[in-house]
């Protein structure tokens, strides 16, 4: 089971629609998404501030609800309402079921945000953490990372607006979507990573104070001039 919380700030006068959007995509989501066991919107006392409370049966749950139909399109009519939003996933006890969503707001139009989240090389330069050191062996990249050597290749789909960040330790490719979409003027970042088989909830909970503070680095590269 996979629990999360979402802390959002709306826009001043859009409270009440987005409102209503949240109950139509709650009535969707309770419709046709078996594997989501309740998905809650609460006020947090300040104008304009949201909690939505979301749980999910497993990992694959919460990807279904991330491609939903429905959330294709719920999802961009309620990010275009929001200031600010802060999304915490807390992993389960089951191993290879967790999953842990960064997200950070940009003031770079997507278009430049995914150009620069595409490009390989300059993964040095914001994932601090994991990336070590970065060497290019035929046609992949081998990073060397706190856990040792990885194998890493990146399939970006623009269309799709989607880099999969394709990792290989050893014990076969694990596969982890970095979503880069339009917000307004600028643009939303959005990196999933999954618990692998093996890994224990704390250091599970280690790496996900790494991608958040990543993140966060990835954001100030594609905003600079």
């Amino acid at each position: 089971m996979i629990g999360g919380i979402k802390r959002v700030q709306v826009r001043a006068g859009s409270e009440a629609d987005f409102e209503a959007a949240h109950r139509a995509l709650a009535a969707q989501v309770k419709a046709h998404e078996p594997g989501t066991l309740s998905y809650e919107l609460f006020r947090d006392g300040a104008p304009g501030r949201y909690v939505v409370l979301d749980c999910y049966r497993d990992g694959e749950a919460l990807a279904a609800h991330n491609v939903s139909p429905h959330g294709a399109i719920w999802f961009p009519r309620m990010r275009a309402m929001l200031e600010r939003i802060d999304v915490s996933y807390f992993p389960g006890h089951a191993p290879g079921d967790a999953q842990y969503t960064a997200l950070s707001l940009t003031r770079a139009p997507w278009e430049k945000a995914f150009r620069l989240a595409a490009d390989l090389r300059l993964l040095p330069r914001w994932a601090t953490r994991f990336c070590q050191e970065l060497r290019e062996e035929g046609e992949t990249f081998v990073v060397r990372s706190p856990q040792g050597d990885v194998r890493l290749r990146y399939e970006a789909d623009a269309a799709a607006r989607v880099i999969w960040h394709c990792i290989d330790a050893g014990g076969g490719e694990l596969r982890m979507p970095m979503r880069v979409l339009p917000h307004g003027p600028g643009s939303l970042l959005l990196f999933t990573i999954q618990q692998p088989a093996g890994c224990s909830d704390a250091a599970f909970h280690e790496q996900i104070g790494w991608v958040d503070q990543e993140i966060g680095q990835l954001r100030e590269l594609v905003e600079a001039p």
